[in-house]
């Protein structure tokens, strides 16, 4: 039931996009994509620190604490499917998940959202470490990940300024209150 609700999601999407306008590149979400979001902390003042949660297809929020060799894509280079496989391998399924509405809402935004617009790094303090929130993107062609970061909190701040992604950004911050 869920991967065809899943399935209806992407065809909507598909719908919205080809009856929205034209954009230079356009984004679809792959009905190979398993993760959607992610939050990540990370902290190497006092010790490695690395832990969050991922939001796969399904709403379901996978949560990790420091996993060794957890493989990210925040630096550029992207994640392949068996990079991903492996990290969600790392993860625990939290009692937290996302309703199909909700998942929908944010997913459908997350598409829309730009990666070309930041606001300038403004030192927030020291040792405090970094509270990233991200969307995915899948590439099913070459079959890899690459994130899009919505918001970076802590030692500096820095942020998406499209519309969607502050959105998505506040969205993922209630989650996260939720779950932990």
């Amino acid at each position: 039931m869920k991967t065809r609700s899943f399935l209806s999601v992407i065809c909507c999407l598909a719908i919205t996009y080809a009856l929205g306008g034209c954009s230079d590149r356009e984004i679809t979400v792959s009905e190979e994509q398993e993760v959607l979001f992610e939050v990540n902390y990370t902290n190497h003042a006092w010790g490695h620190q690395n832990k969050g949660f991922l939001i796969d297809k399904a709403g379901r929020v996978r949560t990790y604490d420091n996993p060794k060799d957890w493989k990210t894509s925040f630096s550029g280079s992207p994640l392949t499917t068996a990079d991903m496989d492996e990290n969600l391998s790392k993860t625990v399924i939290s009692k937290h998940t996302i309703p199909e509405t909700e998942l929908s809402k944010y997913l459908n935004q997350s598409v829309k959202v730009s990666d070309s617009e930041f606001s300038k790094p403004v030192s927030q303090g020291a040792d405090m470490g970094a509270t990233s929130l991200f969307i995915y993107r899948f590439d099913a062609t070459t079959k890899t990940y690459t994130t899009v970061l919505l918001q970076q909190k802590g030692d500096n701040y820095i942020f998406n300024k499209d519309p969607d992604a502050k959105e998505i950004a506040e969205w993922l911050e209630k989650v996260s209150e939720d779950v932990y």
